[in-house]
């Protein structure tokens, strides 16, 4: 049987099926996308960066996959009383872990430290723990705590001497500890199997992680769609049960079924394969605009690392805006925008070039605009001497997000109100499928990649792509209000 690792006990103990088939079909694994490669990258870096708080400590970076190797300089570095040791390996029950950091205390037990690229404790993080810590005492070390070591919320560039909080999760960790062995041989059971097992699907899928085989597990269940996963607001627990009971269909819902209000209405208008439209909420939404009407869409980051003055850990850098014009005579202009391409802080310039396209009068339009006003009020924080200015445009903002979630409900929508939900049913000669940047995450990874690489041609290329992403999200929004324009406008 091969061996365990720390990764796969934690896809364990998300689905027994997921590590089935992580092991024996990983020809089912989709590829890594742009976003999630970015999580890894800021993952590592956060690591690098948290040992530097332990001066002196002995990194062992033997290749992961030559744990054999990792173990024989782990118990050298153990024998020579090393005080502080990083990425040490142990081998226990068949199961290899390694730990991010490892210090010797006086009395000769041990403090074993986690580093996550998260500000907060996750109950992910004491499994985590849990099954280090029991590796290691079964192999002969006393940990005396359990320590997640997480980005700090407080913490502001460029005073980075903080960035780190520490939590003591001892008590939990030793709480959970009893459940590790069994957990083990129940994983080590499952992965003997020759053939897959079989779990049903539910919250699981998506909790701690979305698990990248929900695709082809639906296949396999004949999940319809929409599905009860779609049912707006329906807690996990209530989903669950529906699952465990065989029901996935939502005609298959009993009619008494307690879904609360917006899950009861969106199965409703599913079953009658109606919709609810309020036409005078939708009409006064119309009526309230001022010509020119300005659709506007910001892109942000968010690092892991903060690197720009004042903020702090996932603090929010805006590098884009996309903005198309409508004016009362029809004409339909895209404007310039704004796309910035290096690493120095972009907020002078981007907050500039967004007054300097916007005129004095008319409605700013944005989907989901707290999102927008938001972005503009810390624009305004951060640069005083434009304050006035930018606060003046966050009252002149109208919301195309409360149109769907309010006047026009369609179960076609799939129990979503994004615009990459309603923008397929209603407009579906536009689509993001095919572009090369298609969501928010993906467009954070291609500025990362656009503002630190020295490739000219790279460096156009991706500029091009988040141009044309973040001009598709805009457009999308001048089309959905001709939509509501045209069909109920007076």
């Amino acid at each position: 049987m091969s061996n365990l690792s720390k990764s796969k006990y934690l896809t364990g103990m998300q689905c027994q099926k997921r590590l089935w088939l992580e092991s024996h079909r990983r020809d089912l694994i989709p590829p890594i996308s742009p976003a999630q490669e970015r999580v890894f990258s800021q993952g590592h870096a956060v690591g690098r960066i948290a040992r530097e708080c332990f001066p002196g400590g002995l990194l062992l970076d033997e290749d992961p996959m030559q744990w054999a190797n990792a173990l024989e300089a782990t118990k050298a570095a153990l024998a020579a009383g090393t005080p502080v040791i990083f990425e040490p390996c142990f081998l226990a029950f068949n199961c290899i872990v390694r730990a991010d950091i490892l210090v010797l205390r006086l009395d000769a037990s041990f403090d074993l430290i986690e580093v996550k690229s998260t500000t907060r404790t996750k109950i992910e993080h004491v499994w985590d723990l849990a099954v280090q810590t029991y590796i290691l005492e079964a192999s002969g070390l006393s940990v005396a705590r359990a320590l997640l070591m997480h980005l700090n919320t407080a913490c502001r560039y460029p005073v980075l001497v903080d960035l780190f909080a520490t939590d003591d999760l001892t008590r939990e960790v030793r709480k959970y500890l009893p459940e590790v062995g069994p957990n083990l041989a129940t994983m080590k059971d499952h992965l003997a199997m020759p053939n897959e097992p079989s779990f049903r699907l539910g919250s699981h899928c998506f909790s701690p992680y979305e698990c990248p085989f929900f695709g082809y597990c639906s296949k396999l269940w004949s999940l319809p769609s929409p599905s009860i996963f779609d049912i707006p607001h329906l807690g996990s627990e209530r989903k669950d049960d529906l699952a465990a009971r065989g029901i996935l269909s939502l005609d298959a819902i009993p009619a008494a079924e307690p879904l609360g209000p917006q899950g009861e209405r969106f199965v409703r208008l599913h079953k009658s394969g109606s919709k609810e439209i309020d036409v005078p909420g939708i009409r006064a939404w119309l009526s309230a605009l001022h010509y020119p009407l300005y659709f506007l869409d910001f892109e942000t980051d968010a690092p892991a690392i903060p690197r720009i003055e004042g903020l702090g850990p996932f603090g929010s850098i805006p590098f884009q805006f996309s903005l198309h014009i409508l004016h009362d005579d029809g004409r339909l202009e895209e404007a310039p925008g704004f796309l910035h391409e290096d690493t120095t802080d972009p907020r002078s310039l981007i907050a500039r070039a967004l007054l300097d396209q916007i005129g004095p009068e008319g409605s700013l339009i944005a989907y989901n605009a707290s999102f927008e006003k938001h972005v503009i009020g810390q624009l305004a924080v951060f640069l005083p001497l434009l304050a006035k200015s930018l606060q003046l445009l966050q009252g002149r903002f109208a919301d195309l997000f409360d149109v769907f979630r309010k006047y026009y409900i369609d179960p076609a929508f799939k129990g979503s109100n994004s615009i990459k939900a309603v923008l397929p049913v209603l407009c579906p000669d536009l689509s993001y499928s095919t572009l090369e940047v298609g969501n928010g995450q993906d467009a954070q990874a291609a500025w990362a990649r656009l503002i630190s690489t020295p490739d000219l041609a790279e460096k156009t290329k991706l500029a091009d792509a988040l141009r044309v992403y973040c001009g598709l999200d805009t457009m999308a929004m001048v089309r959905l209000f001709q939509f509501l324009r045209e069909r109920f406008g007076q």
